[in-house]
């Protein structure tokens, strides 16, 4: 599976330049210490890789290649921290629409960093727990086969777990949920009463089993001047998360721009009902 790249001409000195100026920016964490008890997982929907790179005149592909560099950055930062749970929706069931050249270089970039020695190696010297959300059947043989490799690799880790949404919808994931409780009925291993009088059973179904629910969602790229929109994010899981609507383009997201946002979903207080 070649790497497929056409870059804008004189474009990939730009490239590495950028690609250096984020991992340089993600060197620079802010010393903080989150309560676990308070913040235990943060989830983010990774938008504008492609407006980010058409700004700088380069191919608009060129950003997703700058947003796995920031996904890096925020794992080491979410360590930092102490934020025990990490979700990047990376790409959602109707991305598969875009340019299929488009479609293809996400694809091959995700199996090159998936199976990247380096990046293995990180997550199991700090015993990253990795799972994909979403579906499977959709992938293309050699991502889904890094992801499964990946996922057996961590299977056993705890210190900090990290979801890729990838292939992911709200509705397909809520779609899939009802398919599994569904069976389940059938073969008399629960009951419609049982889960009329505790629904919370639904989200044991969902991608994201028994991980707490997000805490906060950030989505980037979301200038004051549009209209906030969750495009179906994980909408069961969500119910109670405080969301945080970034104008930061995702390869332009820095340490300081998230811990902000952290910052204020916890100076603000949630009555939950109450």
């Amino acid at each position: 599976m070649a790497e497929v790249f056409d870059p804008v001409k004189g474009s990939e000195v730009n490239l590495e330049g950028w690609l250096d100026q984020v991992v340089q920016t993600w060197k620079v964490i802010p010393e903080v210490q989150l309560n676990p008890n308070k913040f235990k997982h943060l989830a983010i929907i990774c938008d504008g890789n492609r407006r980010a790179a058409q700004l700088r005149g380069l191919n608009p592909w060129a950003g997703h290649r700058v947003g796995v560099e920031v996904i890096k950055g925020i794992m080491e930062a979410g360590r930092a921290w102490g934020i025990k749970h990490l979700t990047f929706w990376a790409w959602s069931t109707e991305n598969w629409r875009r340019d299929p050249g488009q479609v293809d270089f996400v694809m091959n970039l995700a199996a090159r960093y998936l199976r990247d020695p380096e990046a293995v190696d990180e997550l199991i010297k700090h015993q990253v727990k990795f799972t994909h959300i979403g579906r499977k059947d959709r992938i293309p043989s050699e991502v889904r086969l890094a992801i499964d490799d990946l996922e057996l690799q961590t299977a056993g880790f705890d210190k900090l777990f990290v979801n890729l949404a990838l292939d992911y919808g709200g509705i397909d994931e809520a779609a899939r949920a009802i398919a599994k409780i569904s069976e389940l009925i059938r073969e008399g291993g629960l009951t419609e009463l049982e889960l009329a009088m505790n629904p919370g059973i639904i989200l044991g179904f969902l991608d994201t089993g028994r991980q707490p629910a997000p805490d906060l969602v950030v989505r980037t790229g979301m200038p004051a001047e549009e209209i906030p929109r969750t495009s179906g994010f994980m909408p069961l899981q969500t119910v109670y998360s405080g969301w945080k609507f970034e104008p930061q383009l995702f390869p332009e997201l820095t340490p300081q721009a998230l811990l902000g946002d952290i910052t204020d979903f916890l100076d603000y207080e949630r009555r939950m009902g109450k």
